[in-house]
């Protein structure tokens, strides 16, 4: 076997399990960063490790030449804004910066979607894709939910605080708001974090309906998957 063969097949391996490989980069950029939240790299490895899920994104949903166009444009100015932010920025690079986030993952929502809904068995791959859906949709809401605080300061309550007076930058809400969103669209609601301004509870409201809805239809479109790959099997074996 040559180099290129190699190459062919390492390729196809990944290319066959880049739903697992997106689930894995999502769980780690979660999980990694708050361990060194006092060191002075965090936003380097911060922002490496949201690089790594933005381009690996865009190489699980690539199908074809127009798929991938549409959001390598996308994707470029949302690298670059990603790079750009620092904790002494403006806040209108931060809103710059949440907007193209915004347009990126619901690009990436849209086609995960598609994958899950067009897709005619339940493999572990179509599996992952709808636990990589989810997630990327509370990133999506966070996204949404930063912009809002930094366009109607004091949208949200941060433990009876302001996002000033509870020390939290423009650099870093972001982060802090994928939590608030992971909580509100599995309805958990532990209360620490507060939509305060109509717009805010708005957003808040949509997102946890999303969230049911989301259980209601992938959960079902995947167990019909199932249940029509046992029933051929079974008329197969007769």
């Amino acid at each position: 076997m040559n180099t290129v063969d190699t190459i062919h097949n390492v390729q196809h391996v990944f290319f066959r399990h880049r739903f697992g490989i997106l689930f894995a980069l999502l769980i780690s950029t979660l999980l990694i960063p708050p361990y060194f939240q006092a060191s002075p790299w965090i936003d380097t490895l911060w922002s490496g490790l949201f690089t790594c899920v933005l381009l690996w994104a865009l190489y699980s949903i690539a199908g074809t030449q127009r798929i991938l166009l549409l959001a390598a444009l996308v994707l470029i100015p949302t690298l670059a804004s990603t790079w750009l932010v620092e904790d002494n920025q403006q806040k209108s690079l931060a809103y710059i910066d949440n907007i193209t986030n915004i347009i990126y993952f619901g690009l990436i929502c849209f086609y995960l979607s598609k994958y899950i809904l067009t897709s005619s068995r339940a493999t572990l791959e179509v599996i992952f894709a709808a636990m990589c859906l989810y997630i990327m949709l509370a990133v999506l809401w966070a996204a949404i939910y930063t912009n809002l605080e930094l366009y109607y300061v004091g949208a949200f309550s941060f433990n009876g605080l302001l996002s000033t007076e509870a020390g939290i930058e423009s650099a870093k809400l972001f982060r802090q708001m994928i939590y608030f969103s992971f909580v509100t669209i599995s309805t958990l609601g532990y209360g620490d974090v507060l939509p305060v301004h109509r717009v805010a509870q708005n957003w808040a409201a949509v997102e946890t309906m999303i969230g049911q809805f989301y259980i209601a239809i992938i959960l079902a479109r995947l167990v019909s998957l199932y249940t029509v790959e046992g029933e051929r099997r079974n008329i197969e074996t007769r």
